[in-house]
């Protein structure tokens, strides 16, 4: 299998959704994936030429020559896979733990790709080098780990920052069925307070992340559920109606919920609607 993800520990599950790892050797023929938005950022240390990846589905595709972070995605893309000889470890991060490897704010990346030797983090390239050194999967996690430990002690964690996770979880929960009316009175405080902390620590609008959750609970649901109709499962999580749900998923997946769900998928997609299920089991 050329693709592999992994789970993190209770305390750095806050922070980290999972690892994987990408091996071009194991690819038979030329792979296109399908990437949704999921409300997570990403870091994959490259060591090799051996992933493309397109802006939009409508922009041809650019190889990724160097380890990259991603920003918050609001639209689908495309990853390209060939086989070759080279490989590359991923993380999947959670919208509490994107500041502790950047430093920055997160609206500066939005929809953005950006080589993390662009970034001036010293410490960023550290642990780059320290995945890059560790041969086995469990040291490069424990290399993150240790990052992900210094860098909250280096950062630190305000009132700000504790009020967007406990707004994040509340999302969450509640899978994306959330008026914007209720977390004002839930959490006591304002539109523009919340949607200042959103836009510095996720990089978008908390209306734009409450609509991800829940077009991604609604996959996860459809995938374990496949006896409710997709009309069963918009009611279920507050689409005011059919053409609501189709109009979410047109814009985070390019296509209608019939076709998303009845197109041939590919190996690595299909773990990515594994890794789902796990997300919303936990």
């Amino acid at each position: 299998m050329y693709f592999k993800e992994y789970y993190p520990g209770e305390f750095f599950s806050k922070y980290i959704d999972s690892y994987f790892e990408i091996d071009s050797r194991y690819i038979i023929e030329d792979i296109t994936d399908l990437v949704v938005p999921d409300g997570t950022f990403g870091l994959l240390f490259i060591d090799e030429k051996n992933l493309k990846r397109s802006k939009s589905i409508n922009n041809p595709p650019i190889t990724l020559k160097k380890s990259t972070v991603f920003g918050q995605k609001t639209k689908p893309i495309n990853y390209y896979f060939t086989k070759g000889n080279s490989s590359a470890f991923g993380i999947k991060i959670n919208p509490c733990g994107f500041h502790l490897f950047t430093g920055l704010t997160s609206k500066e990346f939005k929809d953005l790709f950006v080589e993390i030797d662009l970034l001036g983090n010293s410490d960023l390239l550290d642990l780059e080098s320290k995945v890059f050194e560790a041969n086995d999967i469990d040291k490069k996690i424990n290399e993150v780990e240790a990052y992900i430990l210094l860098a909250l002690k280096k950062y630190g964690l305000d009132d700000d920052h504790f009020l967007f996770e406990s707004i994040v979880e509340y999302i969450y929960c509640h899978r994306g069925e959330v008026r914007f009316n209720s977390l004002i009175e839930t959490f006591n405080t304002n539109y523009k307070r919340i949607e200042r902390l959103f836009l510095k620590y996720l990089g978008i609008t908390p209306k734009t992340y409450i609509r991800i959750v829940r077009f991604n609970a609604a996959v996860n649901l459809h995938m374990n559920n496949k006896n409710e109709s997709l009309t069963q499962i918009g009611l279920q999580l507050g689409f005011f109606d059919q053409s609501h749900f189709i109009r979410d998923f047109k814009k985070f997946t390019s296509l209608s919920p019939k076709s998303f769900f009845d197109k041939d998928i590919s190996a690595s997609e299909k773990k990515y609607l594994q890794m789902l299920s796990v997300r919303w089991s936990n």
